[in-house]
């Protein structure tokens, strides 16, 4: 057994908050803290050695700061620039849904003894509450697209408790233990429910497979086999796509001109995921809450079904057709391309919009995103390749002429 396995089977426990954020398994990249008390958004980024400076931050009960759930480049929150997943977050707006503290808790606990949701590592709780989940060791960016199926699902076991599905991308952050929220007064209290962490697959193994439509019951513990390659990919696609579509909406403020489109595109997206239509038709609903001019419930509860039908009806013939797009037939409707859905929302991103996307991104970008990563690998540029093959040309015709 290798090392690394090893390792990710070793059971991990936290003893403070603080931990599931940065540890000696957790110190790839750097969290960061978001001031949003004032117009200057101030930024602090805190690697492990910096522990001690995010503790004593969080001890000042400052006001409206945020934590980021996962771990960055320092300097940037970008998806691209992931470097650790570090923990999984669903938020709780259970006020908003006419719901107390102790309802919430109560069902949590309910959830958690019938084995519908894992228990959580922390528990936030302010005007609303979130629920964390530790990953022991943190995991690698590539596993993002699990992360996010994980957590799309726990949001729909948890929707009848307002958790908000609007919002699920890794760049995510929830306010920092024990700072105020300024419209209440009251402090970010922290509640450790659990002190085992998790690791990813553990999780997944309370949501439904990627390959089935039914969700099946959880009874003790199962052995969960990796998708098909397929499948992963569709889930890459469509999880990614889903936090893209609400980074837009959140960038823009909520000025979306094609709102049926957006409606539409996000929840035959939203549909492959959760595989549920209440869920999708929710999530779909508070996504045009978000909209500085939402359409009506009605009409988006309408666009929602007809994009869920549509959804599943490709999913089936997609499992069918062994996880392939290859091979289905012409007249189901498919996933569109990025290119497509750009075009449709019409929206003229800018260069900076793009660079805070995972996968709708143009084509300069995507240039862009692949130079870089071979530069991290250590590939030259052509004119390096160049200027040193002329190098060494040289030299040969040096050593030539010494001979002759």
């Amino acid at each position: 057994m290798s090392e690394a396995i090893q390792l990710s089977q070793i059971e991990t426990f936290i003893d403070e908050w603080h931990e599931c954020y940065l540890s000696e398994r957790k110190k790839t990249g750097y969290v960061m803290t978001l001031d949003l008390s004032n117009e200057k958004h101030k930024q602090i980024w805190y690697g492990l050695h910096d522990l001690e400076h995010l503790i004593k931050s969080s001890r000042l009960s400052l006001e409206d700061v945020y934590l980021s759930l996962n771990a960055f480049d320092h300097g940037s929150r970008k998806t691209s620039d992931l470097k650790q997943i570090r923990n999984i977050g669903v938020d709780l707006d259970f006020y908003k849904i006419g719901l107390t503290k102790e309802q919430v808790k109560e069902e949590i606990y309910r959830l958690v003894a019938k084995g519908a949701i894992p228990c959580p590592n922390l528990m936030l709780h302010g005007r609303g509450a979130q629920l964390i989940y530790s990953i022991s060791g943190g995991s690698a960016p590539q596993m993002g697209y699990m992360a996010q199926y994980i957590t799309n699902n726990l949001i729909k076991t948890l929707l009848h408790v307002g958790a908000d599905g609007a919002c699920s991308d890794l760049s995510r952050v929830f306010r920092l233990p024990y700072s105020v929220h300024s419209k209440t007064g009251k402090q970010i209290t922290v509640d450790i429910w659990t002190k085992r962490e998790y690791q990813l697959m553990e999780l997944y193994e309370y949501v439904p497979p990627m390959e089935k439509k039914r969700p099946t019951k959880r009874k003790g513990i199962i052995q969960t086999l990796p998708a098909q390659k397929g499948a992963m990919t569709l889930y890459s696609l469509n999880t990614a796509r889903k936090a893209d579509l609400e980074k837009i909406v959140e960038m823009r403020k909520g000025e979306i001109d094609h709102r049926h489109d957006m409606t539409y595109i996000y929840a035959f997206t939203t549909a492959l995921i959760v595989k549920q239509q209440v869920a999708t038709v929710e999530m779909t609903r508070q996504l045009n809450d978000r909209f500085t001019e939402p359409q009506k419930t009605r009409e988006v509860e309408r666009t929602a079904k007809d994009a869920y039908k549509d959804a599943i009806t490709f999913f089936d013939a997609y499992v069918k057709n062994n996880c392939e797009m290859k091979g289905l037939p012409r007249n189901l409707i498919k996933p569109m391309k990025n290119t497509t859905v750009l075009d449709k929302l019409n929206l003229n991103l800018t260069q900076a919009e793009f660079e805070q996307l995972t996968t709708l991104i143009d084509s300069g970008e995507k240039y862009k995103r692949k130079v870089s990563k071979r530069r991290e690998q250590g590939v030259k540029s052509r004119e390096e390749y160049l200027s040193k093959s002329a190098e060494q040309t040289e030299k040969q015709l040096d050593e030539l002429r010494d001979l002759l």
